[in-house]
């Protein structure tokens, strides 16, 4: 090589390190904001960086190079070693990061793997064992964010690349944070009284943690209260939840409260202060149920619960097991003809009583406020307004003993038995035209059911099950299907177009295609039973933005992550349980309730939360009192301080940073996440072509 040549090499060389010292923050400090700390601090000239590099099997190896990475990575600025395994979230890929903290005094590690989210508290955690505070670890996502992206092998190196160069250079900066332990109010309120709400409070309850249950409604127990059979047993479900209904009521440790909904939510995780209104039931609880005040009553009205096959009076209980076992008096429909106040033995009705407003301290939140059921209506081709047209739901009460049928299957328009009854699946779900195109996920098996029932009751009546495809997963599931097919039922392929009564003959005409036969269909139906689909509850929307839940655009409340995080909500502190996070059967929703109960408990039985305070804080000096960060916080985590300036809770803030921006002066900045080290990783990311190349750019 001759000399011109080297001394244009050495000249190049030398460039470059000029360049990759600027881009990587060694330039002058800025203002308070904007500045880097001091050396004392973790800056560049005391930082030695770990780099490492993964494989992941061939999920990154298979597009990426990463011993390219690593090579390249071991040139950057302060890294003291770099290297790539196989698995890096391994116990020998988690004790390779030991030992290099320990053999070569590394200050700050990046592990270029997979997201945050799912690895950061590994590799923190790691550290941390080796005296290293866990937030001078970075972890730098090369999987979702480039191997599983990129197409191009060569293209998906260079783009790791640049990735870890941004990752080194947040390393050499990112700023020992603490992990502070926060007390919190040992009490749980469970919001909806329904199976959900009632399993998540027993289990906490039974850990001896103190619940608040609300309930909307005057009884406890929602939807399954109403239903006659329940598969795949065809057991009675009063007899199933009667248990978890009496526990509930006499455990000392839990708080019911009917007639009620919460009207405000403050603080944060640990420590939230609830709202709840209750309306006056107008009878007091030394109500014995004797029933006298009914007997008497003179108004009669559809009962609710019993979805208008039965009758009820102004002072009513819904159905005979309810509880709380106290009658309720509906003053929109009491005449005050003072009947049954004349008629009770223990003098328990009062017409004075008031709604009441009482605020509880809570820890953390479980929200088991269910499902409603699709309503017909608005598939007019169905023509739901005809009394033989009704919902399984409705089915269920006319089976049910205590009604007005007399638990007999009847055509609601005359009292006939019916010859021949149509089911149709999928009313209001997998129907993109009505906005609904999530499978329900039980319509199959309770449409099975109760065809089943009506063939076991009325053998002679011929049953059609119209169907886009049979979903019975599970075990005992696929059998319950085999066994309505051998009862009888009829199974046709296809999701009837229109649903027309005829005056005439008084039938239902169901128009349907069987798709396997491919021929069209006309059956003469007397009575037709429509699976409505589970939806979100409409009024969730109001209590959704007193919890300040996020919600998918179906209504249900958002979880945290579909699979790692199902019971947790978008929001710290409040859990999800039930059909209130999408459709489930029984079983399913007394498992998820479970699931909530012990993720709200968990930090109440340690008596602490663990909060990393990476969270937002604000300079004095340099707010203006403009309220702009606290205008835009969604969660409510900043607040108006005893000295007019606004103040973080750190306990609520969840780090997202949507304050900074909205502050004019740059007062707010969030904790490694402050203006300068975003800064040094953006250059890091876009000067890391000009470190691997020698300085040619693209």
């Amino acid at each position: 090589m001759t000399k011109t040549k080297t001394k244009k090499k050495d000249k190049k060389e030398k460039d470059r390190q000029e360049q990759r010292s600027e881009s990587h923050g060694e330039s002058s400090a800025h203002d308070v904001t904007g500045a880097r700390p001091a050396a004392a601090d973790g800056s560049s000239e005391e930082a030695r960086v770990g780099v490492f590099v993964c494989h992941c099997g061939e999920n990154i190896a298979g597009k990426v190079d990463v011993a390219e990475v690593a090579r390249f990575a071991r040139g950057l600025p302060n890294v003291e070693y770099a290297t790539d395994y196989l698995f890096m979230c391994s116990k020998q890929g988690v004790e390779l990061v030991k030992r290099a903290v320990e053999e070569h005094g590394l200050t700050a590690t990046v592990v270029a793997s997979c997201s945050r989210e799912q690895h950061w508290a590994t590799f923190a955690t790691a550290i941390a064992e080796k005296g290293l505070n866990p937030h001078k670890h970075v972890q730098c996502n090369i999987r979702e964010w480039d191997s599983w992206v990129t197409e191009s092998r060569e293209e998906a190196t260079r783009k790791a690349k640049r990735l870890v160069a941004g990752a080194v250079a947040r390393a050499r900066l990112v700023e020992p944070v603490e992990t502070t332990k926060i007390p919190v109010t040992k009490r749980v309120m469970v919001i909806g009284g329904g199976v959900a709400g009632l399993r998540a409070a027993m289990d906490v309850a039974e850990l001896g943690i103190p619940v608040v249950l609300v309930e909307r409604e005057p009884s406890i127990g929602g939807h399954m209260t109403m239903l006659n059979k329940t598969f795949p047993t065809d057991e009675c479900p009063m007899c199933t939840i009667s248990p978890l209904l009496n526990g509930v009521m006499n455990h000392p440790d839990i708080e019911v409260l009917t007639l009620s909904e919460v009207t405000d939510v403050e603080g944060s995780m640990g420590n939230f202060i609830v709202e709840v209104t209750t309306q006056p039931r107008f009878v007091h609880d030394n109500c014995t149920s004797c029933g006298r005040c009914a007997e008497v009553c003179p108004v009669e009205l559809p009962n609710k619960w019993d979805m208008g096959f039965g009758l009820r009076k102004a002072v009513y209980k819904p159905f005979p097991q309810a509880l709380p076992s106290v009658f309720t008096v509906d003053m929109r429909h009491c005449i005050d003809c003072g009947s049954c106040r004349a008629v009770c033995p223990v003098e328990a009705i009062d017409f004075s009583m008031k709604k009441e407003k009482r605020k509880f301290e809570v820890g953390t939140i479980i929200v088991a406020t269910g499902y409603e059921q699709y309503d017909p209506t608005e598939i007019v081709t169905y023509h739901y307004e005809s009394p033989d047209i009704i919902t399984q739901l409705e089915f269920e009460r006319m089976m049910a003993p205590t009604t007005l049928t007399g638990g007999k299957i009847i055509r609601p328009s005359d009292g006939k038995v019916p010859k021949t009854v149509v089911v149709v699946q999928c009313v209001g779900s997998r129907n993109e035209q009505v906005g609904n195109a999530y499978c329900t996920g039980v319509c199959c098996m309770y449409g099975l059911k109760n065809a089943s029932l009506v063939k076991e009751h009325l053998p002679d009546t011929d049953v059609y099950f119209c169907y886009i495809d049979i979903r019975a997963p599970g075990l005992h599931y696929e059998e319950y299907y085999k066994r309505a097919q051998e009862r009888g039922v009829r199974f046709i392929r296809g999701r009837p177009a229109e649903l027309i009564p005829d005056p005439r003959t008084g039938k239902i005409l169901v128009e349907v295609e069987d798709t396997l036969a491919c021929r069209p269909m006309t059956i003469e139906a007397d009575l037709v039973l429509l699976s409505a689909g589970m939806v979100a509850p409409k009024g969730f929307g109001k209590l959704g933005g007193k919890l300040q839940l996020l919600r998918v655009k179906e209504g249900f409340a958002k979880e945290f992550h579909i699979k790692m995080g199902p019971v947790r909500s978008s929001r710290d502190g409040v859990y999800l349980a039930g059909t209130v996070q999408g459709p489930k059967d029984i079983t399913q929703t007394v498992a998820h309730a479970g699931g909530a109960a012990s993720a709200a408990a968990q930090p109440l039985v340690k008596g602490y939360l663990e909060k990393r305070m990476d969270t937002a804080e604000i300079d004095p000096q340099l707010c203006i009192k403009c309220m702009a960060c606290m205008a835009t916080c969604t969660i409510g985590a900043v607040n108006i301080g005893e000295d007019g300036l606004p103040v973080v809770n750190d306990a609520a803030c969840k780090s997202c940073g949507l304050c900074v921006p909205a502050c004019p002066t740059g007062a707010i900045q969030v904790r490694n996440f402050r203006d300068y080290q975003l800064r040094a990783e953006v250059i890091g990311l876009l000067s890391a072509d000009a470190a691997a190349t020698g300085g040619d750019t693209q």
